[in-house]
């Protein structure tokens, strides 16, 4: 187990917090329909957690989603930021947490991306285009620096 990575985090208030422990070859970027219309994003990068490795205390809210397939999922956020944590079975055996509430989100990199059928057109050339320090009118940078 010494190549697991232990993670920490919490939503944006700090009402809901996350804890525990997954594997680097666990952490994926989702280009799925159902995960950019929920985080109005192109993708979410998401730390796939066993139920007995994650542990999440305060009260998060909780959305039933049910997908094309019949498929259920379960949506978790914090009722009071709106932070998006995770997503999780019906029978709660695996955790999809999202690593932008994780401190750690600088270590989890993506090692596969998922859905990419449905991926936007522009993200494998992102890194093409000009990035800043900070907001628009910052120093430019370069990401691989």
């Amino acid at each position: 187990m010494s190549d697991m990575i232990k993670v920490t985090g919490s939503c944006f208030c700090g009402d809901v917090k996350i804890e525990g422990n997954l594997a680097p070859t666990k952490v994926m970027a989702c280009h799925c329909t159902d995960c950019q219309t929920f985080s109005g994003a192109p993708f979410r990068a998401v730390a796939i957690m066993g139920a007995d490795d994650v542990s999440i205390s305060g009260e998060p809210s909780e959305y039933l989603k049910v997908a094309d397939s019949g498929n259920e999922r379960i949506q978790g956020f914090c009722g009071h930021c709106g932070s998006q944590l995770y997503a999780t079975d019906t029978d709660r055996t695996a955790y999809m947490v999202r690593t932008g509430c994780l401190e750690q989100v600088s270590e989890l990199v993506p090692v596969k991306h998922i859905f990419g059928k449905s991926a936007a057109s522009w993200v494998t050339e992102i890194d093409d285009h000009a990035w800043a320090v900070e907001g628009p009118a910052s120093e430019a940078m370069n990401p691989k620096d």
